[in-house]
């Protein structure tokens, strides 16, 4: 449990010192940046305009796809309900943002309330990238968000995308054509899942009590005192089974230990195989980790506080011989955006 906690703030170390490998997570002033392996970058406000303690707050998000027509959207979310036009540096100005109705579904996750795409985004992003602080009215008094590190999230995304100079620049346009930019990278594409028949309960059983029994050393010193480990087991093929072992939760998280146990020799079981990506060597699943027989998908997911709102989560599919991660994603800043919305740092497409 202890190296998955640690995961989020090295996430960000890792990759602030290298200047262009992928994925990449760092920390500009008041701003966060993203990247992922095929080059689309989230710029997310991390901090309010206002130093003051009962000041409200939002996080501002730029999210920008790669290639020459890589699209763009720029992201206003909020718990509070805002009404007027945008204030930039105090003044207010009319922009073309949409609004959307945020969603009572859960009122733990900050909603989106207003948003640009294409054009539009691009004139709310010109119009904010020399500002200091944009903030909206709310019933409950003013939201804001810092701009502080916006223009240098902004240069750092047309770097990695290979913008700079271009027309297509959001920090500094320049006369390059469009047709300059590198195109995106081909998205990695990940085995299709064929559902095997489900384990029945007396072959489950078997295989569980076996492969527990023969992994316990591996496993026992991580058990927290007072609790006891649970187990379970899912068919992958009709060869061998993923075992999951969770050994112990703190406030919020659990930890967890997976294996590969053959249906034949239960009693082989060995610790599961994972697809290692350069600059996320400490991905592993924890927090909370389930296996979706009908989708083939492990999911994980480890949050930073008990209100959620920041973590990583991460997706692996099995190919047959490892857990290849087909997405992941992380939020450093605990500002209540639902998981959907965390900057994305890995992603693959799924054989058809």
């Amino acid at each position: 449990m202890h190296r998955l906690l640690a995961l989020l703030p090295c996430l960000i170390a890792c990759a602030s010192h290298a200047a262009d490998p992928l994925p990449l997570s760092r920390d500009i002033k008041d701003w966060n940046v993203t990247c992922d392996n095929l080059r689309t970058c989230t710029a997310l406000s991390t901090h309010a305009a206002s130093a003051e303690a009962d000041a409200l707050s939002f996080p501002l998000r730029i999210v920008r796809e790669a290639g020459p027509d890589g699209a763009l959207r720029v992201s206003v979310f909020s718990y509070n309900a805002i009404h007027g036009d945008p204030l930039i540096d105090a003044k207010p100005v009319s922009m073309p943002l949409q609004p959307h109705q945020g969603s009572a579904d859960d009122v733990s996750q900050v909603p989106e309330l207003r948003s640009a795409t294409g054009g539009d985004a691009l004139t709310f992003v010109k119009a904010l990238r020399n500002a200091h602080a944009l903030a909206f009215d709310t019933p409950d008094g003013p939201t804001s968000a810092s701009l502080n590190g916006m223009r240098a999230a902004l240069l750092l995304i047309d770097d990695v995308q290979g913008r700079v100079g271009t027309v297509t620049a959001l920090a500094n346009p320049g006369d390059a054509p469009a047709g300059s930019v590198p195109a995106a990278p081909a998205s990695l594409v990940i085995p299709a899942w064929s559902a095997p028949a489900p384990l029945d309960k007396a072959q489950a059983e078997q295989v569980l009590k076996a492969a527990m029994a023969a992994t316990r050393a591996d496993w026992q010193q991580d058990l927290v005192d007072g609790d006891e480990p649970n187990g379970e087991v899912h068919a992958l093929n009709a060869r061998e089974a993923l075992l999951i072992v969770r050994t112990g939760c703190g406030a919020y998280n659990c930890a967890y230990s997976l294996y590969l146990a053959p249906l034949a020799h239960p009693e082989q079981a060995h610790a599961a195989p994972f697809e290692r990506v350069a600059n996320l060597p400490d991905l592993a699943p924890n927090g909370s980790v389930a296996f979706d027989p009908a989708t083939g998908e492990l999911t994980s997911l480890a949050l930073a506080t008990g209100m959620g709102g920041c973590g990583v989560a991460a997706r692996w599919r099995y190919d047959g011989a490892r857990f290849v991660l087909s997405r992941a994603a992380q939020m450093s800043a605990c500002t209540g955006l639902n998981e959907r919305d965390w900057p994305v740092l890995w992603q693959s497409a799924s054989k058809r």
